[in-house]
Parts: C-alpha cells; sequence; structure tokens
C-alpha cells in the first residue's frame, strides 16, 4: 500500500448492524485512486438494481491527496444510483469530511441494507457504531446539526429525505452539501438518519517531502496567479457569486423555466456584499475560502443555488432568496432541482411564484403535502404527469442549473452527453468558455467541442478521484496534480496517467447506465433549446449540435471501461 491511502474500507450493513472494515485492495487503488473512481469502482458490479434496492452501495469515498496539505483537496464524494435520473451519480462535499474519514483510518465508507427505525452511524478511529436516532428523526438538519456539535464531521437529511422527495440532499454541518441527484432520499429510504466521523490519527505520511513541497509550491503559485481565484474580483475576494457578472454579460442566467434572462444586478457580489457584508470561510485547510457568512454566522447561498432559485420565481428578492435557500438546507432539497421542478410547474400550471411564498411552498414538497406530492418526483416526471413532457428542463431526468446552453455551445454538448445527466461539473466547459482556463475556447462555435468536452470528462474524472476541488480546475492542470501524487505517494504518476484513470472512470459510469437502460439516445438537449430564442440567445444551431455530438460518440466508443 502507498503512501496517501489509509488502506482500509468501512462497511456497513444497516439491515443486520453489522460494522467492520477490510483492506482497501492495491488494484482499487491504483486504477481508480480515491472519490469518485474508487465510488465508481465500488458500485459498478451492481448495475441493473433498483436505486433503492438494499443491495445497492453508497460509497463515501475521499482521496489519496486529503490531509496532505495540498490545497483544494478535503472534499469527499458520494457515489450512488440516482432516484431521481436512474444514472450512476456522484456529488462532492467540502468541509472536515475527507479529512475527519482519513483521520479515522479509512479511504472510503460502503453502506448497504435499510435499518428498520431510524439509525445514526457513528465512525471513529478504533469502531463504527450504529446508534438508536428516533429522536433525530423528523428534525430539520439545523437541529440535529445542534445536537450533534462534539460529533466531528456530521451529515444529515431532513424532512425531504425522510419522505423520500427524488431531489433529496445529505446536508452537513459544514454547509456543504451532498447535493445533487437525490442520494438523500436513498439515504432516508435506509431510515439512516444521520453519519458522523471523528479521527486522530494525525498528519498524512508523504513519500518525498522535498519533492512535494515543490509540487505544492507551484500549485499556490498557480492558484494565486488566477484572476478568477485570488484575483480583486475573484471568489477568494467576493465567493462563488463573482461569476454572476460574467455569465450574465453573456446571457447565460435563465428565468422563466429558460424562456427569459435574468439580470445580474440585485443578485451579484457586489448587491450580497452591500446587504450582507459577509466574511469567507472555506474547506478544511483551503485558504481559498470562496464560501460566505453573515454577520450572524449563517451561510449565505452558492452562485448555483442563489441563481436557480431566483430563476423560477416573479421579481426575485435577494433576501427572499437566501431565505428560500436557507429553507432547502433545513428541510435537506437540492436547490437547484427545486427550482426546476417549480419553474416547470409553475409555467405549466400558470402559477407565478412570489419569493415570499418559496418557504411555504419548500415545505410542502418536504413533507409531500399537497401540490408538494407532484413536485416531490422531479421537473421531468411533474412535466409527464401534467401532460407537456417537453415543459422539463432536464437531460436524463435530472433539472439543468442555471446556465443556459444556447450561450455556450460546450456546455449545450456537455450537458447533453455527462453520465450524471443534465450538469455542468462533469466536463466543468465554463472554465474555457466563460473563464478561459485552461485555454479559451470560443462559446458560439461547435467546431472541434467533441474533443474539448471527451477529454475535460477524463480530467476532471481523474480530478474527482484525487479529490482535487473544481475550481482548481481554473488554474491547475494534471501535470500540476501528477506531481502531488508522485511526491504524497511515492510512485510516479503522469498527466498522461490520471487521464487514462479518467477515461476508464468515464466509460465505467457509461456502461453503468447502458445496464441500466440508457443509449446514445438519451444522449440530447430538450427542445426548447433549438426552437426558442431569449433577449441574449439565438436557438442552437440543430444540425452542428448532431454533428458534434456524433462525433463525441465515436470519440466514446472507442474507449473500453
Amino acid at each position: 500500500m502507498s503512501c496517501g491511502w489509509a488502506g482500509r474500507i468501512g462497511r456497513v450493513d444497516l439491515a443486520s448492524g453489522r460494522c467492520w472494515t477490510e483492506p482497501l485492495p492495491d488494484e482499487l487503488q491504483s486504477s481508480w485512486l480515491g472519490g469518485r473512481g474508487l465510488g465508481v469502482a465500488l458500485l459498478k458490479e451492481y448495475a441493473g438494481l433498483d436505486p433503492f434496492a438494499d443491495q445497492l452501495p453508497l460509497v463515501m469515498a475521499g482521496g489519496p491527496l486529503c490531509g496532505s496539505d495540498t490545497p483544494m483537496s478535503s472534499r469527499c464524494v458520494l457515489t450512488g444510483r440516482s432516484p431521481l435520473t436512474g444514472t450512476i451519480f456522484s456529488c462532492s462535499s467540502g468541509g472536515p469530511f475527507a479529512w475527519q474519514l482519513r483521520q479515522a483510518g479509512l479511504d472510503a465508507l460502503v453502506i448497504t441494507g435499510s435499518s428498520a427505525t431510524p439509525v445514526q452511524l457513528r465512525v471513529m478511529p478504533d469502531r463504527i457504531d450504529l446508534l438508536a436516532a428516533d429522536d433525530l428523526w423528523g428534525l430539520p438538519t439545523d437541529t440535529v446539526f445542534a445536537r450533534l456539535t462534539d460529533a466531528g464531521a456530521v451529515a444529515a437529511i431532513g424532512p425531504a429525505g425522510e419522505n423520500e422527495v427524488l431531489y433529496a440532499s445529505l446536508e452537513t454541518a459544514a454547509g456543504e452539501p451532498f447535493g445533487r441527484g437525490g442520494l438523500g432520499a436513498v439515504v432516508g429510504q435506509r431510515r439512516l438518519k444521520a453519519i458522523t466521523i471523528q479521527g486522530d490519527e494525525g498528519k498524512v505520511t508523504i513519500a518525498d517531502q522535498t519533492a512535494f513541497a515543490a509540487a505544492r509550491q507551484d500549485m499556490q503559485r498557480l492558484l494565486l496567479a488566477s484572476p478568477f481565484i485570488y484575483g480583486p474580483f475573484g471568489i477568494h475576494q467576493y465567493g462563488t457569486v463573482a461569476l454572476v457578472d460574467p455569465l450574465a454579460q453573456r446571457g447565460m442566467l435563465p428565468a422563466r423555466n429558460f424562456t427569459a434572462v435574468l439580470p445580474a444586478a440585485g443578485l451579484n457580489a457586489a448587491a450580497l456584499q452591500h446587504a450582507y457584508h459577509p466574511s469567507g470561510y472555506g474547506c478544511y485547510d483551503c485558504s481559498v475560502a470562496c464560501k460566505r457568512l453573515t454577520e450572524d454566522g449563517q451561510p449565505l447561498p452558492d452562485h448555483d443555488d442563489l441563481l436557480a432559485l431566483a430563476g423560477c420565481c416573479q421579481q426575485p428578492q435577494l433576501d427572499a432568496l437566501v431565505a428560500a435557500g436557507r429553507c432547502c438546507a433545513q428541510l435537506g432539497l437540492d436547490p437547484v432541482s427545486a427550482a426546476g421542478s417549480l419553474a416547470a410547474w409553475s409555467e405549466l400550471t400558470a402559477s407565478p411564484i412570489v419569493c415570499g411564498q418559496m418557504p411555504a411552498l419548500l415545505s410542502r414538497i418536504a413533507r409531500r403535502e399537497a401540490e408538494g406530492e407532484l413536485l416531490a418526483l422531479g421537473a421531468e416526471r411533474l412535466a409527464c404527469a401534467l401532460g407537456q413532457p417537453e415543459a422539463a428542463m432536464t437531460v436524463k431526468g435530472l433539472e439543468l442549473p442555471p446556465y443556459d446552453p444556447r450561450a455556450a455551445t460546450g456546455l449545450a454538448l456537455a450537458y447533453a452527453v455527462a453520465p450524471h445527466g443534465g450538469t455542468h461539473l462533469d466536463a466543468w466547459s465554463l472554465s474555457s468558455e466563460v473563464l478561459r482556463k485552461p485555454v479559451p475556447t470560443d462559446p458560439a462555435c461547435f467546431d472541434g467541442k467533441a474533443r474539448v468536452i471527451a477529454l475535460a470528462e477524463a480530467a476532471n474524472a481523474a480530478m474527482d478521484s484525487l479529490v482535487l476541488c473544481r475550481f482548481a480546475a481554473c488554474a491547475v492542470e494534471l501535470e500540476e496534480a501528477a506531481a502531488l501524487l508522485t511526491a504524497v505517494s511515492g510512485e510516479r504518476h503522469t498527466a498522461g496517467d490520471l487521464l487514462t484513470i479518467g477515461e476508464r472512470i468515464i466509460a465505467a459510469e457509461r456502461s453503468f447506465n447502458q445496464a441500466n437502460g440508457f443509449s446514445v439516445a438519451d444522449d440530447r438537449l430538450p427542445e426548447r433549446f433549438f426552437s426558442h430564442a431569449t433577449g441574449m440567445t439565438k436557438p442552437l444551431d440543430r444540425e452542428h449540435f448532431a454533428e458534434e455530438l456524433q462525433r463525441y460518440q465515436r470519440i466514446r466508443s472507442g474507449v473500453q471501461a
């Protein structure tokens, strides 16, 4: 076992109550790294099982760089089969979770089975326990966190997860949820209310301290040189809402279910700064500190959540949107999918959504009351039930994030082909099309985007397996990541090696989806993007999109899992 890995996996069978550890096989370490890759590797043999099947694992995994003082490396990835989309799904959380998992001597935690009664999973260096959690069941997440303040890293579901809302999240006390894909519903179906992890094993052993110091210095230099990260208007200074103005300038902020454009005024970094005078905070050992807290210590919504909630409202108001974001966190709801579902419902029922009414609507969704019963199913099922499936702005069942693909052709292709469904994170094309990193690509042109997106998917899958923050890709490439991994592990890794691992992960995810009934026909976008314009964007060129999609599928057909 190389340095960089703890060498153990924790396993929990909720049905029997049995908890144990076992060695991490060397093949999993070398071929899948950790994080997203390790989750996919531990899940792929279970393709074909229902998302709620007891035998289907939920895998929580950190990465080999976590705890080494590598900047932006303390993320933890939760992998399962999404009940919302039916696809394989990985979502990551920052904060102390990955660090505490490693401090407990584990590379991953694998959870199967369902408990007959509510339970809390407690992970410590010398043992893994299941505790009764009847007193926590039914509580909002903030109340759960208040009761578990001395338990280390804490994650919990809210009422949405307990009621199996298909886009329920697993929230964390650090304000960094395992958010998209509805894996919180799977946790709720298994009657697992909370997970706590508390470790004490000290710093990670590094194989070559001299090489690591040099590699870390290189990474830190590149981060400091990035205007997006450490510039005067970057995310270190203003948080992730620093993205709002550049996106708005390109007409990328959707409103009214992707039929109009949302203005940035009142929602950008300047507006939040003026209204809340926030302070920055970040994940464990990350100096970027891209999250924001109000003066009374309450977390403010990230740009994704804020823009998604704003886009489904009539006359969005900042204070009401912040309240809605907090409501989502307390209820354990993914704000992006909630907003996408509300936008489709608003269009189809001609029911405008008033900002101040959102907390009550969200509460009914979480408890599946009145219209919340239908909204809890997600935009695609809701639109089908109302007889107009074309109103669902989804790909493979996943509600699109608040970035209009008509303004960026790479984003359009990335949405269509992402193994997880309609997410911008698998390829993170905003980096090249909006932020111009690592190299700029033309957002108005489809030419060459198949190769760009395929390479970006593989590179990001590798970064998700190390596990490095997505924003790090705006400054750091696979060469720097490989140098860090080589120094930490003592085994040589090149950028090409990491890219090969990333390709393996993408191929395995697509194979998993294929075993669950997905095909290339599911790599598509909603018709609205080809037939309707907004005030700032014109429809996508259907012919050019189809040509580049075919090129992408030819690239992928030559890659084996």
